[in-house]
């Protein structure tokens, strides 16, 4: 993972997820491209009788507001020992971020970021979004794969293969909800052609899978959750919920995500 995305903006998790890139950037001899993108255009205001009112004093503001972001960042990393370039955009955040996405192999978020499931949603890669207060500055850790045989689980695991590679162990984690075969076999086959020898897990539901997953995670110590993304309808995520959903606002560790 050599070409980090990192999105920035102004919040109270801003520094986890700076302190997790650079530390992915050490580990994995990669650059780090921090981005702050602001959609101008759309601080235009339409006047009743027509036309474009646009608040002269706001957008200066605005622009000044992210240049001095820009350069207090500059200043911060120049003494770091990563890579990094810093890019301001007259952009909708998450567009811009899709584009920049084409050439980045990881992609840095937060989990209280409400916009961390569009993001993984729309970015063709993986994203590592961290819990606020906790960054991810080690990468020697025990790693949980939530693997249930689907496609999104199988492309968060290839996705997941540099962090896997570091890592002190990989569990494979099957929380089985009717009888049938192990699916985690031909996964751990999969990652044995790499050089990880993972240790598989089948575990019967104790009340929600999220729930499960989290329990297994304590369990082995882990320090990273590898998961497949899985989309539904808003009405249906509102009404049945979702372990997508319930991991995405109650895990205390980072997640590694993929669609």
């Amino acid at each position: 993972m050599r070409s980090i995305l990192c999105p920035i903006d102004i919040s109270q998790s801003l520094d986890d997820r700076i302190e997790t890139a650079l530390a992915l950037a050490r580990a994995c001899n990669g650059h780090v491209s921090f981005q702050i993108a602001t959609p101008f255009a759309q601080m235009a205001m339409w006047e009743p009788f027509g036309g474009v009112a646009v608040s002269a004093y706001a957008l200066k503001e605005a622009q000044e507001a992210n240049d001095k972001l820009a350069k207090s960042l500059d200043t911060r990393f120049a003494s770091e020992d990563v890579p990094f370039d810093i890019e301001v955009l007259d952009q909708e955040r998450i567009t811009a971020a899709a584009a920049a996405a084409r050439f980045a192999d990881l992609v840095v978020g937060s989990l209280n970021d409400p916009t961390i499931e569009e993001m993984a949603f729309s970015l063709r890669c993986p994203v590592l979004a961290v819990p606020r207060g906790k960054p991810m500055l080690g990468f020697d850790k025990p790693v949980l794969v939530a693997w249930d045989g689907g496609h999104e689980a199988a492309n968060a695991l290839r996705a997941a293969l540099p962090l896997l590679q570091m890592a002190g162990s990989v569990h494979l984690l099957t929380v089985r909800e009717k009888d049938g075969t192990f699916p985690a076999a031909d996964a751990a086959r999969y990652l044995s052609r790499h050089d990880i020898h993972a240790e598989t897990h089948e575990k019967e539901r104790s009340g929600s899978i999220a729930t499960t997953l989290e329990a297994c995670a304590a369990e082995v110590g882990a320090g990273l959750i590898v998961m497949g993304l899985y989309g539904h309808s808003r009405l249906r995520e509102l009404l049945l919920g979702g372990v997508s959903r319930e991991m995405l606002d109650r895990s205390q560790i980072p997640l590694l995500l993929a669609h």
